[in-house]
């Protein structure tokens, strides 16, 4: 009984000392004042991955990251795009979910291999312990291209609904692009129909007639 309750003690503490190394001092509650665009979601459980966190943005696919600790974090993926290169801005405001990290992914998200086209995340900059990325953060996203948004619970025993909103032009799924106009073609020759073509027969008789009785 002692040795089972002292495994207990050491799984309690090196548990807390795993989340205690990887949350950082909550100093932002960013929200974003004008959606572009929003969408509710939910972490029920049924995906989770082993995340990634200390994410160093450099603007490529390939962002240098670090394996957390917390693995089996449950997650939900959207897809997002803007028509313009712009800063990127999304929040996650809390519902019953308690505790949020938000991941950029290129194209493609792949759960198993999370540390793959790793863009940029954020932890708690939206308010409370919800995820931000700000404008002033300067995550870009090039135009006319797909990004996935990651949504994850801070640990393996974080679930429950939010809501995910987008600043600026982006917007969930894909921005469908604006139809060329076709160049126009040369203008068609009028032609004339077969009663037209009487009709202008008779007229032209009738002149033919008329300069003849002219002559006489």
């Amino acid at each position: 009984m002692k040795k089972t309750m002292a495994c207990v003690a050491v799984l309690v503490l090196v548990s807390g000392f795993a989340v205690a190394s990887e949350k950082s001092p909550d100093s932002v509650d960013y929200s974003i004042l004008v959606d572009a665009d929003t969408t509710a979601g939910n972490l029920d459980g049924s995906d989770a991955f082993d995340r990634r966190y200390l994410v160093t943005y450099d603007g490529t696919c390939n962002a240098v990251s670090s394996d957390s600790s917390l693995d089996g974090s449950p997650y939900q993926v959207f897809e997002i795009s803007s028509p313009v290169t712009e800063s990127l801005e999304a929040e996650v405001v809390l519902g019953t979910l308690e505790d949020s990290v938000l991941f950029v992914y290129c194209d493609p998200f792949d759960p198993l291999n999370p540390e793959l086209n790793l863009r940029a995340w954020d932890d708690d900059d939206g308010v409370g312990y919800g995820s931000a990325i700000t404008p002033a953060d300067g995550y870009m996203i090039e135009a006319d291209t797909p990004y996935f948004l990651v949504v994850g619970g801070f640990a393996d025993d974080d679930f429950g609904d939010f809501t995910l909103n987008l600043g600026g032009n982006a917007v969930f799924g894909q921005v469908q692009p604006t139809p060329t106009p076709s160049p126009a073609g040369p203008a068609p020759v009028p032609t004339l129909s077969r009663g037209g073509m009487f009709t202008l027969m008779l007229v032209l008789a009738g002149l033919a007639v008329a300069v003849l009785a002219r002559r006489r």
